[in-house]
């Protein structure tokens, strides 16, 4: 368990120096954001998976990302809609284990409040939707891989407002499926009986 915690941390860091902003684009601040509780865990139904990373997470979780999680998962385990919506980005082109930022695959879905939620690390032609597509909580929308910026497989995690790329600013959620929100570093979480 320390040898991938130290593992996740690797790959947090080289997001954090490889996604900087630009010189000219400072991080927003969001004070006295509402949190959302529609989310569940973003695997299925009565599968388990440890929390590598969570809030304000030490390697990469900071400013912009403060609100993000990484979940251990083996490649091509499932990955499924935290919350129903419209898929507005898929990239899905890019190998397993090149360790290269900005070769990240992604789905991004597009909630009915304007918000998004963001799969990171997809294993290559991961993706099991396309843009345009309508899909409902609990749908198998991926595979979980280690691409792009990552030192191990995991899933990265997020929910933006208002944009969806990377240096967006997220913002806290819950999940209505796990017990103790906001979820903690090291501890392994069972997806309870709200999803599909």
């Amino acid at each position: 368990m320390i040898r991938t915690l130290h593992s996740i941390g690797a790959v947090a860091i080289t997001l954090a120096l490889s996604f900087g902003f630009p010189q000219n684009k400072q991080p927003i601040a969001v004070k006295n954001e509402r949190v959302e509780d529609s989310f569940v865990l973003p695997y299925p139904k009565g599968t388990r998976s440890t929390l590598l990373q969570g809030y304000n997470g030490r390697y990469g979780h900071k400013n912009h990302a403060e609100f993000a999680y990484d979940f251990e998962m083996t490649i091509g385990s499932q990955v499924i809609a935290a919350r129903a919506g419209e898929v507005v980005k898929v990239v899905e082109s890019n190998n397993d284990g090149t360790r290269k930022p900005g070769e990240e695959n992604v789905v991004v879905i597009k909630h009915s409040d304007g918000t998004f939620g963001r799969y990171y690390h997809l294993t290559k032609e991961g993706a099991l939707v396309a843009v345009g597509q309508k899909v409902v909580q609990g749908e198998k929308i991926g595979l979980s891989g280690n691409s792009g910026a990552s030192a191990g497989p995991h899933l990265h995690f997020d929910v933006t407002r208002d944009c969806y790329e990377w240096g967006c600013q997220t913002i806290a959620i819950q999940f209505s499926n796990a017990t103790g929100n906001p979820l903690k570093e090291g501890e392994s979480y069972e997806a309870l009986g709200s999803n599909q």
